[in-house]
């Protein structure tokens, strides 16, 4: 193994994906075109300075009343042609979903939608994103290998053998998890964790994780979608989340940096070489797509079994690998769940399921699949 290796991760996604920055934009933010599908972002401030003083009063007027009044006059004053180029910053393509939730907005609705992270040259996929991924990924993988139970007890994570009655639950964590609990949790399988004058010391620079480096994506397109939410029992239609996501289809690249001999000099914990890492990722996050895919089959949601087909087809090439990014990832994809007790609450089985792209949520596709290969440079 050579000290540095270098890749380019290429990245393909197969559904939609949306990644969260924490912020919304609000409803006196934008103005649709529905002719063009599309959604202008606004400068409010330099709208205001280009409107009348009877027209900026009428506006600021209608905004304080909630944002379907915001979204009416910003509508109309768009039609007029009242709003001046130097007020828009941005222009965002929009679906058919998104564009409807707004046209039949009710006036309880909020329409804030969330945006993508953006740098100077586009919205992007964040490198810590892709990287958590990888690493639960590891973690299960670990865990696998090892063939041993990682049970929290008398306060602390410990290691025991198998027992008969333990078949794949790997995972036995208290009842309810802690920040603490979940960072220590790491430390124990990856070999971190230190006692020191008695007391557990998680040391981060000997986070395997550490020799591993990924930037942030190239640029992509956003794309506003409508996020709905499935309920097998339940019409959960009128649960709506407006957000941008990168649409099905889209590619992305990352620089992947490896320091191995971080791991051979004894600079971290362990050594998790790209072609294992490559299985892991094959390994857990297929057994996450069939688990998918059987509610899939069991409640008639073409539109994701399309897309768990497609995966299926990608991976019969064995350099290429399964991710799942960003929100409405799923339980299973962030908590481990698939080692957990069956009686364990996280291990439970969600009842809903968040889609996008689709007035219907069952029509719409799952979030945050992808497929990558490593490529050397």
């Amino acid at each position: 193994m050579s000290f540095l290796e270098a890749y380019r991760l290429e990245l393909e996604l197969v559904s939609p994906v949306h990644v969260g920055t924490g912020e919304s934009y609000p409803a006196y933010a934008y103005v649709p075109d529905f002719a063009q599908k599309k959604v202008h972002l606004l400068d409010l401030s330099r709208l205001l300075l280009a409107l009348s003083p009877e027209r900026r009063e009428a506006l600021l007027r209608r905004v304080a009343a909630g944002p379907k009044g915001a979204q009416e006059v910003l509508r109309s004053l768009y039609q007029e042609g009242q709003i001046p180029q130097e007020a828009i910053l941005r222009t965002l393509p929009a679906s058919p979903a998104f564009l409807q939730t707004i046209q039949k907005a009710t006036e309880e609705a909020q329409l804030e939608y969330r945006p993508l992270p953006y740098s100077p040259l586009g919205a992007y996929l964040p490198g810590s994103s892709l990287k958590g991924a990888l690493r639960t990924a590891w973690l299960f993988h670990t865990l696998v290998r090892r063939g041993e139970v990682v049970e929290f007890r008398e306060g602390a994570w410990k290691f025991r053998p198998l027992r008969p009655g333990d078949k794949d639950a790997l995972i036995h964590p208290p009842r309810k998890l802690s920040l603490r609990e979940n960072q220590s949790f790491e430390g124990v399988v990856l070999g971190y964790r230190e006692y020191r004058k008695g007391k557990e010391v998680l040391d981060l620079y000997r986070d395997p994780f550490r020799a591993l480096r990924v930037s942030d994506s190239s640029p992509g397109e956003g794309f506003l979608n409508r996020i709905g939410v499935f309920h097998a029992r339940k019409d959960l239609s009128k649960m709506v989340i407006l957000a941008e996501t990168f649409r099905k289809g889209s590619r992305f690249s990352f620089l992947l940096r490896y320091q191995g001999g971080l791991a051979e000099r004894g600079g971290v914990a362990g050594a998790i070489p790209l072609t294992e890492l490559v299985q892991a990722l094959r390994e857990y996050y297929g057994k996450v797509a069939e688990w998918e895919r059987g509610y899939a089959e069991e409640h008639g949601l073409r539109r994701a079994l399309e897309v768990y087909g497609e995966l299926e087809e990608r991976l019969k090439d064995p350099e290429v690998f399964p991710l799942r990014l960003g929100f409405g990832s799923g339980r299973l994809a962030l908590r481990l769940a698939l080692l957990l007790p069956e009686e364990h609450p996280e291990a439970q089985e969600p009842l809903t399921r968040k889609t996008a792209g689709a007035q219907t949520p069952k029509d719409g596709y799952p979030l945050g699949w992808a497929l990558g290969r490593l490529v050397s440079l």
